[in-house]
């Protein structure tokens, strides 16, 4: 399995806030992934399907990345996002690479982050996230390159990209969501969030070693998810 495709922040490590969960909003079209995502790193399972009429919160305690609330609001239809734009500790603004709409969707979506946060003395973490990454080796599947992914982030001001597989691996969703949790105690703690790439791993090396954390355990681990429908 191929490590995900990623450019971060150089990060110099979590200063814990006791107590605090990391609140999360996923924003993207409907079929990029948002809610299989969620779940992968909630549950470390894989479901395809989902209903993206329904808003969901995830409430997750994991011993390795601390406490997280991680709300997905329904794709259609749209849902009003403002109030959790101004709640969320880091915004997830995903697309599909093999959806060329969802990635042209992205700079709307990073603008009416923009305007919801304006005013607001610590400013959202924002990482740019292209999903399905594994469908990208079918000839005509690939709608976005990496590189434009990567030109994205920098144009929308992304304090991360990744390129990932939600389906296919587990470990590039965690790499992700840790690496998030850092971005946001370090902005927590008054640290500067200036986009600075430490790294850029090709998605051909064919190891995901130098990116995997040891195996998170099980025990410890709670999850409670509350749903509701969007708004008629």
């Amino acid at each position: 399995m191929t490590p995900p495709i990623t450019w971060s922040l150089g990060l110099s490590g979590i200063r814990e806030i006791a107590g605090k969960a990391t609140r999360v909003v996923l924003l993207g079209q409907p079929g990029v992934g948002k809610t299989a995502l969620a779940v992968r790193f909630a549950t470390r399972r894989f479901i395809g399907e989902y209903d993206c009429t329904t808003e969901r919160i995830y409430k997750e305690t994991d011993p390795a990345t601390g406490h997280w609330e991680i709300a997905d609001p329904p794709g259609y239809p749209p849902a009003p996002t403002e109030p959790k734009l101004r709640w969320a500790d880091a915004i997830l603004i995903v697309y599909s690479v093999t959806d060329r709409v969802s990635f042209d969707e992205t700079s709307r979506l990073r603008f009416l982050v923009t305007h919801a946060r304006r005013g607001r003395r610590v400013p959202p973490v924002v990482v740019l996230i292209g999903n399905k990454a594994d469908l990208a080796a079918s000839p005509g599947e690939r709608m976005v390159s990496a590189w434009e992914g990567r030109r994205r982030a920098d144009d929308i001001k992304a304090h991360g990209f990744y390129e990932i597989s939600t389906r296919e691996s587990v470990d590039q969703v965690t790499v992700m969501f840790s690496d998030v949790a850092r971005l946001v105690a370090e902005a927590a703690a008054g640290g500067s969030l200036q986009v600075n790439p430490f790294r850029v791993r090709a998605s051909t090396d064919g190891s995901i070693n130098d990116l995997r954390r040891p195996p998170v355990p099980q025990t410890g681990r709670r999850l409670s998810i509350s749903a509701r429908g969007a708004p008629p």
